[in-house]
């Protein structure tokens, strides 16, 4: 009973992370494209087509490929927090942008206020680990805003339909998406939001074979090992195994189907499509939890997302074309 509210706690943490993302994202771009004519909004779009999606794609396989090549050859954590600084002070400096210029009304200095507040959300990050998630979110917010405001929605359909196959390929048979989360796991880097709970069971459970495998999996496990072996002094529990059990999601996950939403806006100038498409993609998750509750192994979550943004727009077209 205790193990499975654990995972309903974990389960409602991670989608509530993941609405957050969606909505407040969709709220961002209602404040960007106020007051913004068709043509200022279709001007700009930079990826409009298949091509220019299937292009994006490749970019974004020649930099996992670029990243596994760094993991596999360096070993420290600066370079690591340099990359993820730059990417959450870019990300988190178009969504202050975004605010402050609705706030304030004045280009110049929203922009100086973006950057003062995007260098001290890296800073803060930096301070205190467990504003990962915080950042994280801040992150997906601005990626996924953006994106929708280059991407048409055709385009942003495709590409989104494209990743889902990448994200099944990565996972499944390279299994090189498994080492990335891996990697920004243990050295806590805000490219995915998670909820890690630890529970202390006693080692008479386990067989001498389960307790030898279990030591081995602490020893290999880098800083996630030393955090395991750190919660057992603290709390007194040598005597027990401390059962790590941790969902996360990444960045990506949730930045992408708020892409689509915000793209849709461009077909209608309204955001009642945008809604219809986040509330598919929370449906996509909950999926996606099912499955991730009877299976207990990492799992590709754009697939059913993708499903479940595809379900929210037939249901949107549904109920204005053909009721």
């Amino acid at each position: 009973m205790e193990n499975r509210l654990i995972e309903n706690r974990q389960l409602v943490g991670i989608l509530t992370m993941f609405m957050i993302v969606q909505f407040a994202g969709i709220t961002l771009a209602a404040l960007s494209f106020n007051g913004a004519t068709y043509q200022e909004i279709a001007s700009s779009q930079i990826v409009s087509g298949p091509s220019n999606a299937l292009l994006l794609l490749g970019y974004i396989i020649f930099l996992a490929v670029v990243m596994i090549l760094i993991f596999r050859f360096y070993h420290g954590a600066k370079l690591f927090r340099v990359i993820e600084g730059v990417v959450i002070f870019i990300a988190s400096f178009y969504v202050f942008l975004i605010l402050l210029d609705y706030l304030i009304q004045s280009a110049n200095m929203a922009a100086i206020g973006a950057a003062i507040l995007a260098i001290l959300l890296v800073a803060a990050k930096n301070k205190w680990v467990k504003l990962k998630n915080v950042a994280a979110i801040i992150a997906s917010i601005g990626v996924g805003a953006v994106l929708g405001f280059g991407f048409s929605f055709l385009a942003a359909i495709i590409f989104m339909g494209l990743l889902a196959i990448y994200d099944f390929v990565a996972v499944f048979i390279t299994k090189h998406m498994i080492t990335l989360a891996n990697v920004v796991t243990d050295n806590n880097l805000a490219f995915m939001v998670d909820m890690n709970e630890v529970e202390a069971v006693p080692k008479s459970n386990f067989s001498k074979k389960e307790l030898s495998e279990y030591n081995k999996y602490v020893k290999s496990s880098g800083q996630r090992g030393k955090r395991i072996l750190s919660v057992m002094k603290k709390t007194g529990s040598m005597g027990m195994v401390p059962i790590s059990a941790n969902v996360a999601l990444g960045t990506g996950d949730l930045a992408i189907p708020l892409m689509v939403a915000v793209s849709a806006y461009k077909l209608t100038l309204s955001f009642v499509p945008s809604f219809f498409i986040a509330l598919g993609a929370v449906l996509g998750l909950i999926l996606t939890m099912f499955i991730l509750r009877k299976y207990k192994r990492a799992l590709p979550a754009i697939p059913p997302l993708f499903l479940g943004v595809l379900i929210g727009f037939a249901l949107y077209y549904f109920v204005y074309y053909v009721v």
